[in-house]
């Protein structure tokens, strides 16, 4: 009998674990990520305020904000009562984008609909929408400003009473009371234009502006943008009930580019209204930005199509050059900074990296300059934020620890000191007052939500819009972090996304998560990483998933970048291959069974692994893949390798499709026929390659797709054949 109630308890015992088994599976099931979940914008977490501006006075905070869905509106914080309010939503027209809207989108890589940018000068407030002009006084609603439409790049007055903008490629100025409108160029034609950047300054070399209003309003520097001399490259629309071409003048490795002149011509009433040409070599040279300063005059910013010379030149108001103050020269490449200033004394403040990591430059009005910090440091000044000339205080975002986190500091140019503002570990996403005396601190981390602070001087600050999840309420893991040593014995950062639970026997198989191009940095400490959800899916069904910031990635100074200079995809692959042996050391991982993903010079990586270790890599889906350099743009490629006559062998080492017959693995190949960065041609070539040498592979064309998937169906469509190709094939 007593053995029998024992027999009898295990029974019991086992069922009820079997049914406990079963409740926990199917918690699993229901709180796994979905696809459409991957696909949906925005990731969650992240809707949150963005391109904040402060009020003259400082008291009241513009921001863009959509409370629900993707339609941002402007809004305002009052820091008196603590209290948001609605300032204005988008216009309700039934127009779609200008093409140039929807380019514009495409080089800053905005998904968000609604406003997309917005002014404010004093009680005055500029929304352009779709071509058209908004505006609204004095708290007002917004009202369309006149009848012209199709207006590019508009920039409202210091003093409200102007909009400038170009329509139709020539340069004018609207009166923002009665809509009057001014030409101040003529001649525009196809190819020719005034007052717009062209391709290559909005896609490489972070310039969207092409004219600049004096702040008293009584000069215009403008650009004359010249590209009729290069052949058209056509993109075909074949998804479209009529089929059409689509016009691009890109300028590709070697050829030429666009010829750029850069004019002065003054704005009074009474003025001649002549454009002055200055002595600027536009041909052969990049224009970077245009800063005004005191007394009229004007700094120029230029580099060499090289990229291996930059300067600073000064201008007066007559055209006429006045001096370079100052220069500098790399035997590799040099980064452009980014924001620069004019102090009222005429101080210019910039950043270089001349010193190794990018510090802070001061060029006094005599040409000397001096580098702060002046000792080596292990960190970079990512942008400066503002500048308090009275006080000699610069407000910069810069990076802590390996680069893995950003900050805030304010630097004495004076006495050299440095503060740390933002001492919390993790991401700070900072806008400052024009004085210093205030910041707005969008504050995440992995294991934090954006929360949105306003910070006063002294580190005083109030949560003025809270974290709205975490990971718990997710039910997502953080990656973790690690650190290896390179060939060489410089320092990587990676992230692990590792799933729950027990391996199985062999270990967890493992897909590397990759970029690996200059100017990108995929680990930090940010929100982002929880939140990528591709990572998470993967992880969440049994896949670990590495993430490696190689040689040659961005923010870790100059020597970090340099190993990639006249040749990709070597130090990139070695280091990635490090990093996954790295994992299986530590994690439990099947290296027999190892994948790779990625999208651009992601794309390009993920198809050099499979081809170049194909006994390491064996499944791969490449996304929208550079597949032979000398098919993509000047100023990006050139920077790096040159071009094809003075560097051959690096771009045959480099190419991709002459190496199509290694390919051994499974891949995916994902690309937008309607690209207009990474054109289509790259894929064609290697698929072309492929057929040839008998290689079998996977396909997804995407018709109406550019290099930015926006379109949720599409996104959709294109996560899902991403994720099961590797439950199917890993």
């Amino acid at each position: 009998m007593r053995g029998g109630r024992e027999r009898r308890a295990d029974v019991e015992d086992r069922s009820a674990l079997e049914k406990l088994e079963e409740r926990r599976q199917v918690w699993c099931i229901m709180n796994r990520l979905s696809i459409e979940d991957v696909a949906a914008f925005p990731k969650p977490g992240t809707r949150i305020p963005a391109m904040w501006q402060f009020s003259d006075d400082g008291q009241t905070l513009y921001y863009l904000f959509a409370p629900e869905g993707t339609n941002r509106a402007l809004w305002a914080y009052e820091v008196t009562s603590n209290t948001h309010r609605l300032v204005a939503e988008a216009p309700d027209h039934a127009d779609a984008d200008t093409f140039d809207e929807e380019m514009r989108r495409q080089r800053l890589r905005r998904r968000w609909d609604g406003i997309a940018a917005y002014q404010v000068q004093g009680d005055t407030v500029l929304v352009p929408q779709r071509g058209r002009l908004y505006i609204s006084r004095k708290g007002g609603p917004l009202t369309p400003m006149s009848d012209v439409q199709d207006v590019v790049d508009p920039w409202l007055s210091s003093d409200g009473r102007y909009v400038f903008g170009v329509v139709g490629g020539n340069l004018c100025r609207i009166a923002a009371e009665d809509g009057t409108l001014e030409w101040l160029t003529v001649g525009a034609e196809e190819g020719l234009t005034y007052g717009l950047a062209e391709y290559i300054a909005q896609e490489e070399l972070d310039r969207s502006q092409g004219y600049w209003i004096s702040p008293d309003g009584a000069w215009a520097v403008l650009a004359e943008v010249d590209e009729r001399h290069l052949p058209v490259y056509s993109i075909v629309h074949q998804e479209a009930r009529d089929v059409w071409l689509e016009p691009h003048r890109y300028p590709f490795v070697g050829q030429d580019n666009a010829k750029v002149r850069l004019g002065i011509r003054s704005l009074n009433d009474g003025g001649d209204g002549a454009i002055r040409w200055i002595d600027w070599d536009g041909t052969h040279r990049y224009l970077l930005d245009v800063l005004w300063a005191p007394g009229g005059e004007f700094l120029v910013l230029s580099t060499s199509r090289s990229q291996q010379h930059l300067a600073w030149d000064r201008y007066g108001s007559d055209g006429r050059s006045l001096a370079r103050i100052y220069e500098e020269s790399s035997p590799e490449w040099i980064n452009r900074p980014q924001k620069s200033y004019v102090s009222e004394d005429n101080l210019l403040i910039t950043c270089s990296e001349r010193g190794g990591h990018r510090k802070l430059l001061l060029v006094t009005p005599d040409h000397g300059w001096t580098l702060i910090p002046g000792e080596p440091v292990s960190w970079d000044v990512l942008d400066i934020l503002a500048v308090d000339s009275h006080r000699h205080r610069a407000y910069v975002s810069a990076t802590r620890n390996r680069a893995l986190e950003r900050i805030l500091m304010e630097i004495d140019w004076m006495t050299g000191k440095i503060v740390d503002l933002t001492p919390e570990p993790g991401d700070h996403q900072v806008v400052v007052a024009r004085d210093g005396h205030a910041w707005i601190d969008g504050y995440s981390s992995r294991e934090k939500a954006p929360e949105t602070r306003y910070v006063v001087g002294g580190g005083v600050f109030r949560i003025i819009v809270p974290s709205a999840t975490s990971p718990d309420d997710l039910k997502l893991i953080p990656p973790e972090f690690f650190t290896l040593a390179a060939e060489d014995g410089t320092e990587l950062n990676g992230l692990v996304y590792c799933p729950d639970g027990d391996a199985p026997a062999g270990g967890w198989p493992l897909v590397v998560a990759v970029y690996g191009g200059p100017h990108a940095q995929v680990v930090v400490d940010d929100w982002l990483e929880t939140v990528d959800l591709e990572a998470q899916y993967l992880a969440q069904r049994g896949f670990l998933v590495m993430k490696l910031d190689n040689r040659g990635s961005a923010n870790r100074g100059h020597a970090f970048e340099r190993p990639l200079f006249r040749h990709f995809g070597d130090v990139e692959l070695t280091d990635q291959i490090m990093g996954l042996r790295h994992v299986a050391q530590h994690w439990p991982a099947n290296l027999s069974r190892v994948g790779i993903y990625g999208w651009s010079y992601g794309g390009y990586m993920t198809l050099r692994a499979l081809l170049m270790a194909p006994e390491i890599f064996r499944v791969g889906v490449a996304g929208a893949p550079v597949t032979d350099f000398r098919w993509y743009d000047t100023a990006y490629t050139e920077r790096y390798l040159g071009t094809d006559d003075d560097n051959h062998q690096g771009y045959e080492s480099t190419s991709l499709v002459n190496k199509a017959g290694r390919l051994q693995g499974k891949l995916l190949l994902i690309h937008g026929m309607v690209d207009e960065n990474v054109h289509f041609r790259h894929s064609a070539a290697i698929i072309d390659a492929f057929v040839q040498a008998g290689k079998d592979f996977d396909l997804v064309v995407l018709p109406d797709s550019r290099h930015m998937i926006s379109n949720p169906a599409t996104k959709l469509y294109q996560e899902r054949h991403l994720l099961q190709y590797f439950e199917e094939n890993l």
